[in-house]
This record gives structure tokens, sequence and C-alpha cells, in this order.
């Protein structure tokens, strides 16, 4: 396993045992891949901060559904892309996607 592979897994530990540090350096790790996806899904740019938020929050919370059996980058890809998916699928067209962000989970 490779130096970097063990610095995540031991972050990951951290996190799970709510080491808020090791939240921050995660968060810090991810973030670039989080926004990038969002962006990429997401066509109005103002909500960009507030799905990004959205994806952070089922992280943390599904943190403990992740066994390593895929890359950690993979697992958070496919964590942001469902979140992704599933205001697409709530809103009846695309130009209506920010305005039914805007009310999802409020």
């Amino acid at each position: 396993m490779a130096t970097g592979d063990n610095e995540l897994s031991d972050c990951l530990e951290r996190v799970r045992q709510r080491d808020e540090a090791a939240a921050r350096v995660l968060v810090e790790r991810i973030q670039p891949l989080v926004e990038k996806l969002v962006r990429a899904h997401l066509p109005r740019n103002d909500d960009v901060e507030d799905l990004m938020q959205d994806v952070f929050l089922k992280l943390f919370s599904r943190l403990g559904q992740f066994r390593g059996q895929v890359p950690f980058e993979h697992w958070v890809s496919r964590v942001a892309v469902s979140t992704c998916i599933l205001l697409a699928h709530s809103a009846p067209s695309l130009e209506s996607k920010g305005a039914a962000y805007q009310h999802v989970g409020r």
C-alpha cells in the first residue's frame, strides 16, 4: 500500500472517531473533486456551494459505509454524482433545477 493510501486510511479512521482536524484535512483533500463534479452536473453556478454542502453532509454521514473496496475518490464521486442526479430528478426541467434545489431539504 502506498504512503498516500496509508495517510488517507489514517485520516478516515480519525474522522470516523470525530476528529475535527482530520475532517478539515479530508474536506481540503476532496473539495476540488466535489466542486468539479457539482459544477459539471449543475447548470446554475449560484447553487454550487449549497449542493457541495449537501454532498459533504452525505459523505460524512455515510463514511461508515466506505469499505475501501474501491478508491476513496471513486466513492466520493459516486456520492456527489448521485446527489446531483437526485436534484435533477426533483426538477421538471433544466431551467428549474436551481429553483427546485432552493426547496430541497429546507
